[in-house]
């Protein structure tokens, strides 16, 4: 399926005036946090901004290789 540069144009403006795109991440973060709010204690309740994991920037791959070396290291292979 193929969009033209009218339609994309169209979602856009969609999603800025009506309704955005759904955030996966952040409607579970919202979730968790929620559930969680009871249990915690009084003014340290957990944020949804908790929940949502944090990407990495991209590594080198010398860097990589030397995690995974810690990895295997750790679990002692």
């Amino acid at each position: 399926m193929r969009m033209d540069s009218r339609e994309l144009t169209e979602w856009i403006a969609y999603t800025r005036y009506f309704e955005a795109i759904p955030d996966s991440w952040a409607e579970t973060g919202l979730l968790a946090s929620a559930i969680l709010a009871p249990y915690a204690q009084k003014g340290k309740s957990p944020q949804a901004s908790d929940f949502i994991p944090i990407e990495k920037p991209p590594q080198h791959t010398d860097q990589m290789k030397a995690e995974l070396q810690k990895l295997l290291g750790t679990l002692g292979q």
